[in-house]
């Protein structure tokens, strides 16, 4: 929202304090990442202020305060127990929103936005010289590294100086045309008009390196109805220039971490450098690389501390604290083991019930026509059928091949021959007492 001064500037109306709003934008910004966000901290954000109020006072950009002193040396005298890095932009009209677009669209100031070992931050802002100023900056307390570890070599961002930028008003059918100035980038241009870098290089089918000059009309917003131009095929793979980290580059092609490390086979503190290339995606029919065996502990390094480790395995700092046993003010040492993933149970293998043990058949008491009862005049022989079937105990799935005991296991071929002559023999009985049967019945 902006309103015009007495001067005919323009200026931004905030809805809160510009450096207040500046630090919940990079809170958002974080948790969108799925990192902590940063802790407030009075003593930065005067540290912040500090130098936004002697840049606006001496009109420049620079990370050099009053009496030539460092960002380190003016937290350091304010009683900060740290480390610090700072971000400054600046410009005409620039908003909160549009600063941050900038250090997004930055490497070395993408970096401070994302760290992982800065864990508190403070914001400062000032206006003056028509220039609106913003200055931010992050810490890592002291007491996150060990008494023996060498404070940190701090590389502080050089700071943006924002040319004006004139905005390009709609046309009638909605659609902005931009007409590129001196010393503007596409860049520049998505962080005056607050739209992403993505959507200028799509609508002007560009590639993120292209190179635009003076004179060059690029298309900001589309006009109602209009098509945007097909989306060209991403390259498969980035190449690494001076600054960024797996972190931005996963940032740039919105990819998690973890897919990217994945496609690289790179582990999570792994060292890239300018000019490797990336993988950031698989061709069409491409094998995507090996699973990689989850890692289930992790060793603390030299400037770890509990809320980034969380972040960087997709845990809760409550979770990380209950797999190890910690409280939210647990010391980490370089070299301790955390676990940061409970092993998958190992599954039982299956159980088999034994069969029951066949009961013993004994062929010593073969059945005897003389067991037969005897049929009278006028009776038929299914009686007597019957009751010598029914005084014949045959195991039929255990055979009895001997008179010694046989267990199940032990049934070979040669058994199931003996069951089939057992099973002859019995039917040529029962045909024989069949026909003895008719002939008493009919003899005189």
């Amino acid at each position: 929202m902006t309103s015009f001064s007495s001067y005919g500037k323009v200026e931004p109306v905030y809805a809160q304090d510009p450096a207040a709003e500046m630090f919940q934008l990079i809170n958002n910004f974080r948790a969108e990442l799925g990192l902590p966000p940063f802790t407030f901290n009075p003593t930065l954000a005067s540290a912040a202020q500090q130098q936004a109020n002697y840049l606006t006072s001496t009109n420049q950009y620079t990370h050099t305060g009053s009496g030539g002193t460092s960002p380190q040396d003016r937290a350091d005298a304010l009683g900060y127990s740290g480390y610090v890095v700072e971000n400054i932009v600046g410009g005409w009209k620039m908003t909160p929103n549009q600063g941050l677009t900038w250090w997004i669209n930055s490497p070395v100031h993408y970096n401070t936005l994302v760290s992982t070992r800065h864990t508190q931050a403070g914001t400062g802002y000032a206006f003056g010289n028509d220039q609106h100023r913003f200055a931010l900056v992050v810490g890592e307390p002291a007491a996150q590294r060990t008494a023996a570890s060498p404070p940190p070599q701090a590389v502080q961002p050089a700071p943006l100086i924002v040319e004006p930028v004139e905005l390009a008003q709609p046309a009638a059918d909605g659609s902005i045309v931009h007409v590129m100035g001196k010393g503007q980038a596409l860049w520049t241009l998505a962080a005056y008009y607050e739209v992403p870098l993505s959507d200028l290089l799509l609508f002007n089918n560009l590639s993120e390196d292209a190179f635009v000059q003076p004179g060059d009309e690029v298309i900001i917003r589309l006009g109602e109805g209009q098509e945007p131009p097909p989306t060209p095929t991403p390259p498969p793979f980035h190449v690494v220039k001076e600054g960024q980290t797996l972190w931005t580059i996963a940032a740039i092609y919105d990819l998690k971490l973890s897919d990217l490390l994945w496609l690289n086979s790179l582990s999570e503190g792994a060292f890239i450098q300018p000019g490797q290339e990336i993988i950031v995606r698989l061709d069409p029919g491409q094998a995507p690389p090996p699973t990689a065996t989850p890692q289930l502990t992790y060793f603390v390094r030299e400037g770890d501390s509990l809320w980034p480790i969380a972040a960087t395995f997709g845990l809760t700092l409550d979770e990380l604290l209950a797999l190890n046993g910690l409280t939210a003010d647990s010391l980490l040492q370089p070299g301790q083991e955390l676990v940061i993933r409970r092993p998958e149970p190992t599954p039982h293998p299956p159980t088999f019930t034994p069969m029951p043990t066949a009961t013993a058949v004994s062929n010593s008491d073969p059945i005897s026509i003389r067991d037969v009862p005897a049929v009278e005049p006028g009776e038929t022989a299914t009686p007597a059928a019957a009751v010598a079937l029914n005084n014949l105990e045959v195991d039929l799935e255990n055979p009895p091949l001997d008179s010694s005991p046989m267990e199940a296991s032990a049934i070979e071929p040669a058994g199931l021959l003996n069951t089939g002559v057992i099973l002859g023999v019995l039917a040529a009985l029962i045909g024989l007492i069949g026909l003895m049967m008719v002939w008493k019945a009919n003899r005189p």
